[in-house]
């Protein structure tokens, strides 16, 4: 049940972090979605370095759940359109 939670809590939060930068970038005007190419850049780029980072460390199954599959998974899927 604790990985369910810390899925779900990652994920609802990585998805609001999304919608927020979508928002601010959409305030420029253009015709290509440059907000959905910028999270989602931003998204696999904080995957990619925190692995690497967390990869050597002791930390729980809870937290990378809530971090990568949760978080930066809600950050880099979350459709805001």
């Amino acid at each position: 049940m604790n990985t369910c939670i810390a899925v779900a809590l990652g994920g609802a939060l990585g998805s609001l972090l999304r919608y927020g930068l979508d928002y601010l970038i959409r305030s420029i005007p253009a015709r290509f979605p440059f907000g959905t190419l910028t999270v989602n850049m931003l998204g696999c780029l904080l995957i990619g370095f925190l692995w690497g980072y967390f990869g050597r460390m002791a930390i729980s199954h809870e937290f990378r759940l809530f971090l990568f599959t949760g978080f930066l998974g809600g950050l880099t899927t979350f459709s805001t359109f």
